[in-house]
């Protein structure tokens, strides 16, 4: 949504659109053209969030989680983090993953988590990318899966979250990937290179 008037703004919002009740409460919490109202903003946005803004719903799971403008609940932020990424917002997904993947909110659960990570990296979060990797380097699933620990990891570089560089080196080592040869083709295991180079 282009930047409309606070005229505008309110005219949408009153039919009821949820983008429009968002972008208005976001002029409205920083008294952007408007008198500066955090409580009508924050009325807003729960607006919004019943329209089903993918935005508004996420902000909405973030208050839920932390507490803020009311008490901590995360179980309430799980389902609103789930509405919004099923809405397309990607870090709800990597929000919940997190929440799953702690145990706040649900019982912990490593599946759970694995599969709202991998949804968000589908949205484009690098972040939800190299928080799996990390769940499969650390062996989350049973053994280290060290492979396919690299490929998350390079995903998550893809998607341009540069700090997985670090882990997915320590990956490479794992591994017994030559540092020549770290940022060449993906590593599949120790045995490959080892036989690439001829060692065995």
């Amino acid at each position: 949504m282009g930047r409309l008037s606070i005229e505008e703004l309110e005219e949408q919002a009153a039919t009821g659109d949820g983008e429009a009740m968002y972008a208005l409460a976001q002029r409205v919490l920083a008294g952007d053209g408007v008198d500066q109202d955090a409580a009508r903003a924050r009325d807003l946005v729960g607006k919004s969030a019943d329209a089903g803004c993918p935005d508004a719903l996420f902000l909405m799971g973030v208050w839920a989680q932390t507490g803020e403008h009311g008490s901590e609940n995360p179980a309430a932020a799980i389902e609103l983090y789930r509405a919004a990424g099923e809405a397309g917002h990607a870090k709800a997904w990597l929000n919940l993953g997190i929440l799953y993947q702690v145990g706040q909110g649900a019982p912990e659960d490593a599946d759970m988590a694995r599969d709202a990570y991998k949804k968000g990296a589908e949205q484009g979060s690098g972040h939800a990318a190299a928080n799996y990797a990390a769940m499969l380097q650390a062996g989350s699933f049973g053994e280290p899966d060290y492979p396919a620990a690299a490929e998350w990891y390079s995903k998550a570089i893809s998607l341009g979250h540069a700090e997985a560089r670090n882990s997915l080196n320590e990956v490479h080592e794992a591994m017994g990937v030559p540092a020549v040869m770290r940022d060449g083709p993906p590593a599949k295991s120790t045995v490959f290179w080892k036989r690439l180079l001829g060692l065995r």
